[in-house]
């Protein structure tokens, strides 16, 4: 299963949902942690559906279920943005982050949506500080917390503004093994695309990226720029009559596998998650799950425990068994720590039989019972 849109991705899905600008928000729902419901309406044009999946997804999808649940940050929300209309729809290019401009009289607010690696929903003010997100983070680079003005992750590379320059030296520069897996991650066009690219260039993806000729430069550089200049024409990849991927367009990649059309990318998009939407457990199946688990490290805990004392009780026998030897170096040791130090005894007791290791720091004898 896919699970997250590339930037490319996001490149069409932008594009295509600029007929959203303009729209009021009537509705804010938050069902869940990781997913927030604009209900929308604009004028002459009706009701839309705006949904993010954190981390994962965007898109225009079609109401088919209710959502009486509200969580904490859903409430935020509503607090912040209800009544406000959206005015503008953007990517953070080249990154996965799609920038939402609220307005409302003298209100102006800007929802970022990350939807790299876990994601993450970040409201700020008109000065772009945070005032409340999802998930409050520290990493290296950057804090995402209310307060501090929000920063996100760049790329060295702008796929969407990529010149042979630029690629010649990310090339020449690559860490990676091959040319399809250095476009995927250091030029951030994603798997699919970077093996399309590939086959449109009639280049070996395998070929490792210092390699990479000038004429080859230019070819893969137009063929980005064709891709993410093509019209929508939104599919649905199958595999055995099942969902395996969504594509804006066709291609070379899936020439020859089955597929099903939908007049926008958003829409081919929400079918594609809806073949995988989970079933809700109950109250007392999450209790019963929770239990199993804790059942479960403590069964681990419990063999842990065994063995520790399986292991005890060995050393417990042999120290029984060679007690009067045991007891005999101890006696000869402390009688030679009063004369010599413990670098000497050290230097003394090499090649002992029965003491065959001496810690001078720690004043400590290992002793050989067996």
């Amino acid at each position: 299963m896919k699970k997250q849109i590339s930037s490319m991705d996001l490149h069409f899905l932008v594009r295509e949902m600029q007929d959203l600008k303009d729209s009021r928000i009537d509705k804010i729902y938050n069902p869940e942690k990781e997913t927030i419901i604009f209900s929308l309406h604009k004028s002459n044009v009706g009701k839309s559906l705006l949904r993010i999946d954190v981390g994962k997804a965007v898109y225009v999808f079609e109401d088919k279920e209710g959502y009486p649940e509200i969580l904490g940050f859903g409430q935020f929300l509503r607090k912040h943005l209800d009544g406000h209309f959206l005015t503008g729809i953007e990517q953070v290019q080249p990154e996965r982050i799609i920038k939402f401009t609220f307005k409302a009289k003298e209100s102006l607010k800007y929802l970022y949506i990350e939807l790299f690696g876990k994601g993450n929903a970040i409201l700020c003010d008109e000065h772009n500080v945070i005032i409340n997100v999802l998930e409050r983070h520290d990493f290296r680079e950057r804090s995402v917390k209310p307060r501090l003005k929000y920063a996100y992750p760049i790329m060295a590379y702008n796929v969407f503004d990529l010149n042979e320059g630029n690629l010649i030296d990310m090339l020449r520069n690559s860490k990676k093994d091959t040319l399809v897996i250095s476009l995927a991650t250091e030029l951030g066009l994603g798997g699919l695309y970077s093996e399309e690219v590939c086959l449109l260039c009639g280049i070996d993806k395998n070929t490792i990226p210092k390699n990479i000729d000038e004429h080859q430069i230019q070819s893969i550089t137009s063929s980005i720029k064709k891709l993410s200049g093509k019209k929508t024409d939104a599919k649905v990849v199958l595999e055995n009559s099942n969902v395996a991927d969504f594509i804006p367009f066709d291609f070379e990649f899936y020439k020859n596998r089955e597929k099903k059309a939908f007049d926008s990318f958003s829409r081919a998009i929400s079918y594609f998650y809806s073949q995988f939407k989970e079933v809700q457990e109950t109250p007392n199946e999450k209790k019963i799950k929770e239990l199993q688990r804790i059942t479960e490290q403590q069964k681990q805990a419990i063999g842990e425990l065994k063995k520790e004392e399986h292991e005890m009780r060995q050393k417990g026998e042999a120290i029984y068994q060679n007690y009067q030897l045991i007891k005999e170096v101890l006696e000869e040791i402390n009688k030679a720590s009063k004369k010599y130090s413990w670098k000497e005894i050290k230097e003394k007791l090499k090649g002992h039989k029965v003491v065959k290791e001496v810690n001078e720091k720690e004043r400590k004898v290992i002793v050989d019972v067996d």
